[in-house]
């Protein structure tokens, strides 16, 4: 009797300590297998271009507009003949589904030969799985994704054990089918849209950077942020007028909140500019200042600022001008309907082109994901330009990503060359930016995509809300024209409220202590949230990797703003 009462103890304790429970990590690295390095560029009695052990080869002729060196894995090196800088055009990433363009700037190192940096966009995939157990002894999973956030879509789901055969399953969705290894002790899980499985190995959660905001630390040191060769010059909170405690508090609630459930927060990073010093530059989540991150649709913002240099460069574009005057080349699609010829820039700057292009209605045909995933249009400005007109062009808003980057299209009328090549000549170039990555769209147009999804450093595009406050200029130099910068940022457009959205830029009012402070902002799905307070004379970036999940990071767009930063610049007043 004594021995049965303790084999069923024994059995308790032995379901109590499960070996699945705890903290699992994993990677792959897929795609391209031309490593970040050093490219060569040989011309003379050939055209040689070579990184790493790679060599790629162009015509001997130069009068085309572009020089292309195709390597073996895909990638390609592109030159254009008005451009001293090369774009590095990467292959589509099982990672983020889309290719990218990376600038390559050369240095001549004699007559015949050149060399520049080539930093593409890491085809990475990571996947942090949480395991616990229950009172009943049964198994609940979550796993969370940092580059696109897909176990979100996967969410929470309970663990069936069969041997060594995992089932994670949830109601109303497929299986994701598993294995234990105990003699290796490893895990093994099978995921849609990846061509390889995950092998996770346990790790120590409360040490591991994509379970913790910052591994084996729970309190924040406030330390000035790193003075680099990036054209900010930088300084103390308390030299620009911020409350340490306050931001130091807004810290903390971070470092509090881990990624302890698939809807937890996570911010990746926080950039505070004040009176033109960056005085914080903090990150989380094994993000460190020299990563870059997908900022989303906050790049729409940026490209209606390239729209401001291209009415500069060409006196053709102007505010008013229709797209049926500028771009002859879609008189078809802008003709299918009379009121199509009344579009005009400002239309696509508001998004108020009238076209059927709501992402926020999935059933409307120019909704972003339909036009990125349907073949049988693969120019995207014409697919774009053909919708079906539901609303006289100017007359009502609707989110339209689509509309914003037909822009390109403009863009590319006053620079007759690359989109790339223009963003890094006229932006990157002159506000010493450091790694960056533009989406691309696919053939024909092999264009950079511009209604957002470019991967940037923080602190780097933490550098447009400090144009804004400059009124177009960086450290002295002028981008972009004030005049432009002051109707970029005036209210054009309504999209959830009247008056809510300028060129590209959402405008908004935090009211704190009975005061308003009207804001400026550029904002990405996920928690890419850059501020602009200009009674403050104050910028703020935020990054997450909450993508696809609003109802979390709507409360960056408040709680952070209202609950710290902005009562931080009242208290030394």
């Amino acid at each position: 009797m004594g021995m049965s009462l303790l084999a069923v103890s024994f059995s308790i304790v032995l379901a109590a300590v499960s070996p699945l429970v705890g903290a699992w990590e994993s990677s792959l690295t897929f795609g391209h297998n031309i490593a970040p390095g050093t490219v060569r560029l040989v011309t003379g009695s050939r055209r040689v271009a070579t990184i790493g052990g790679h060599v790629a080869y162009a015509p001997l002729s130069f009068d085309e507009p572009k020089t292309v060196f195709e390597f073996d894995d895909g990638s390609k090196l592109v030159f254009s003949s008005n451009s001293a800088t090369g774009e590095w055009i990467q292959p589509a990433t099982t990672t983020y589904g889309e290719s990218f363009t990376t600038p390559v700037v050369l240095t001549k190192r004699s007559e015949s030969e050149s060399s520049g940096s080539v930093r593409p966009i890491a085809d990475t995939t990571h996947f942090y799985l949480t395991v616990t157990q229950d009172a009943d002894g049964s198994l609940t999973t979550f796993l969370r994704n940092p580059e696109v956030n897909a176990g979100a879509r996967i969410g929470v789901r309970t663990l069936a054990v069969n041997g060594d055969s995992l089932r994670f399953r949830a109601d109303g969705k497929p299986d994701i089918i598993g294995a234990y290894d105990s003699s290796a002790k490893t895990l093994q899980l099978s995921l849609a849209g990846y061509p390889t499985p995950f092998t996770f190995k346990k790790v120590d959660a409360g040490a591991t950077p994509g379970f913790a905001p910052r591994a084996g630390s729970s309190t924040f040191v406030y330390q000035e942020p790193v003075q680099k060769n990036d054209g900010w010059q930088t300084a103390s909170l308390t030299d620009v007028g911020l409350d340490p405690a306050k931001v130091a508090a807004f810290v903390d609630s971070i470092l509090a909140s881990p990624a302890t459930s698939p809807s937890a927060p996570y911010i990746t990073s926080v950039s505070i500019a004040r009176h033109g010093k960056l005085v914080l530059d903090e990150y989380f989540y094994g993000y460190d200042a020299s990563t870059v991150h997908d900022v989303r649709s906050a790049g729409k913002s940026i490209t209606t600022l390239m729209v401001g240099d291209a009415m500069e460069d060409d006196s053709n574009i102007k505010t008013t001008t229709r797209l049926y005057d500028l771009l002859p080349q879609y008189d078809d699609a802008l003709s299918s309907d009379p009121r199509k010829k009344n579009i005009t820039v400002a239309d696509l700057m508001t998004m108020s082109s009238g076209l059927a292009c709501d992402d926020n209605d999935d059933s409307s045909p120019g909704n972003e994901g339909t036009m990125q995933s349907q073949t049988a249009v693969p120019d995207w400005y014409r697919y774009t330009l053909a919708l079906p007109v539901v609303a006289d062009p100017g007359s009502k808003a609707v989110y339209c990503s689509a509309g914003i980057n037909v822009l390109g299209a403009v863009i590319a009328t006053a620079n007759r060359g690359s989109l790339a090549d223009y963003f890094y000549d006229r932006f990157a170039g002159p506000m010493q930016f450091g790694p960056y990555a533009l989406p691309m769209m696919p053939p024909p147009l092999n264009a950079a995509y511009m209604a957002g999804g470019g991967q940037f450093l923080p602190r780097d595009f933490l550098k447009f809300g400090q144009l804004i406050l400059n009124g177009g200029t960086w450290n002295g130099r002028r981008i972009v024209d004030s005049q432009f910068i002051a109707a970029a940022t005036s209210p054009h457009s309504g999209l959830n409220s009247p008056d809510d959205y300028g060129y590209g830029w959402h405008l908004s009012t935090f009211d704190v202590g009975g005061v308003s402070y009207p804001a400026i902002n550029a904002g990405g799905n996920g928690g890419q949230l850059l501020f602009v307070i200009p009674k403050l004379d104050m910028a703020v970036m935020i990054t997450a990797d909450n993508y696809g999940q609003y109802g979390v990071w709507r409360h960056f767009q408040t709680d952070p703003f209202e609950n710290y930063l902005i009562p931080a610049a009242l208290a030394t007043h």
